[in-house]
């Protein structure tokens, strides 16, 4: 993905960042880390110390595990005696935990749910990930007054963009047809699916604040606090809107965490 702004700058993470020692004012994070293999989002932390002045914050926000643990043992147990809007909040809980670990094709079993079922289940869906559920209602609410127009995303591509998705798509399929002449089918599939594993959707890992704690404790960073999307360490970090928007939390899904460079 190409970034809106263009005070925005795209960087590969797996190539260190691009900041001498010590001259960061603060470092964000939001959503990446669980994109992350264990070892790499420990590489991408001590970077970030690295590059931090002393004294200065680091704000990560994940995916809460112990949360989404919680929220699917209570409404397991919802279920199991019968209640009908636990039934239902049953299937977006479970594929919450899981889904994003063991997909194997973009969007995966959420993105159907999403785009199938969850107006069927709209306040809860839309408690657990915020804003983000949205653009899938709207969609559901065009296909029953335009179904008879063709569906277009809400978002736009640049030129370069729609370029390089082609050049990438071009290449998946010479890989994946010269694999599939001296493999066959099960091996077409299996690259297939092992390109899409490593394309950056899936996650790697979850955190809770005991693990994500040790983490950041083990990249050499003191003062660990568990905080709000409203509150921070950071000076003026609301003026930034990046986890509050027009007053609501942008990923009310999240755990976030912020801790000191000594």
């Amino acid at each position: 993905m190409h970034p809106v702004s263009s005070e925005v700058h795209p960087w590969n993470a797996e190539d260190g960042l691009p900041f001498e020692d010590g001259t960061v004012d603060g470092c964000y994070a939001s959503h990446l880390l669980e994109h992350l293999s264990r070892e790499d989002a420990r590489r991408l932390l001590s970077e970030c110390r690295r590059a931090l002045r002393s004294g200065a914050i680091i704000r990560l926000a994940v995916p809460d595990l112990e949360v989404i643990a919680r929220e699917y043992l209570h409404v397991l147990g919802r279920a199991q005696t019968g209640d009908p809007a636990a039934v239902k909040q049953y299937e977006w809980i479970t594929l919450e935990l899981l889904d994003q670990l063991v997909r194997m094709e973009s969007g995966g079993e959420m993105g159907r749910y999403l785009r199938n079922q969850a107006s069927h289940n709209t306040d809860y869906v839309t408690g657990r990930i915020g804003s983000e559920a949205t653009p899938y209602f709207r969609q559901d609410v065009q296909n029953q007054d335009e179904s008879h127009e063709p569906h277009h995303h809400s978002w736009s591509h640049s030129s370069g963009h729609r370029l390089q998705l082609t050049v990438t798509a071009l290449q998946e399929r010479i890989v994946t047809g010269v694999c599939s002449l001296l493999l066959g089918r099960r091996g077409r599939s299996a690259v297939q699916q092992g390109l899409f594993r490593t394309s950056g959707e899936c996650h790697r890992w979850m955190y809770d604040q005991f693990s994500l704690k040790q983490l950041l404790e083990q990249c050499g960073f003191s003062d660990v606090r568990r905080c709000t999307a409203f509150e921070s360490m950071m000076d003026r970090f609301d003026s930034y809107h990046l986890d509050v928007v027009n007053g609501e939390v942008r990923k009310p899904d999240s755990l976030f965490m912020e801790a000191v460079k000594p």
